[in-house]
């Protein structure tokens, strides 16, 4: 089945001209969002490590000139800051009492953050509070397998709605966005830019019925 404009593209569910990677990533940002996870991090900025919580399933809700050196993901955004609090205060005890990397420490301590001594208790601290306040840490892996169960279930109603003819709908979806946009100006995107778009929608509304209580 053929997309409803110009431009000939396929109205297939694939996300067109991106790269699977970026696809993947895509998607399981779309679904931490419509979890509405909150994230921890360990991260190396000017001023050194610290360890701060982002909410909304925002994967870099920090500085540019920053580096998220681990990454964590939480139920909510109240947790998250709770263990974020905790493993802050315990990483800065422990930096009075044995000399080792606080918060503060210089930012030349960060270069090959990912090996050096002042990442690993930063680390250390974060899955130590989580499990003090009994609360599940989550890495990026286990999110993106999730993501993918779910984005799985999306695909293959979309199958069956393109077996049986029902992109019809989607397609005229298409045609109403390409009109209001042109109306406001905007630019207008590729039938297989929008449709990554709306996949990505769709994960994002599926998880938010899954949402933890």
């Amino acid at each position: 089945m053929n997309a409803p404009d110009e431009t000939g593209a396929a109205g297939g569910v694939a996300a067109g001209t991106q790269s699977e990677s970026s696809e993947r990533l895509g998607l399981a940002a779309a679904y931490r969002e419509g979890l509405g996870l909150a994230a921890v991090a360990v991260i190396c900025g000017q001023a050194g490590i610290r360890i701060s919580a982002a909410e909304r399933g925002d994967a870099s809700p920090f500085a540019a000139a920053e580096s998220v050196q681990a990454r964590w993901w939480c139920r909510r955004a109240t947790e998250a800051a709770r263990v974020a609090a905790a493993a802050t205060a315990r990483l800065r005890r422990r930096g009075s009492l044995d000399g080792g990397a606080t918060p503060s420490t210089p930012a030349l301590a960060c270069v090959e953050a990912e090996a050096s001594s002042a990442v690993l208790p930063a680390c250390a601290s974060v899955e130590a509070a989580a499990q003090r306040f009994n609360i599940v840490l989550r890495s990026d892996d286990e999110i993106l397998d999730e993501a993918m169960d779910v984005v799985g279930r999306v695909d293959a109603e979309m199958q069956k709605l393109q077996n049986s003819g029902g992109l019809k709908s989607i397609n005229k979806a298409y045609r109403r966005y390409r009109l209001e946009a042109s109306g406001r100006g905007e630019r207008i995107l590729r039938y297989d830019e929008w449709m990554r778009k709306y996949r990505e929608n769709l994960v994002r509304k599926l998880a938010s019925t899954l949402r933890y209580v």
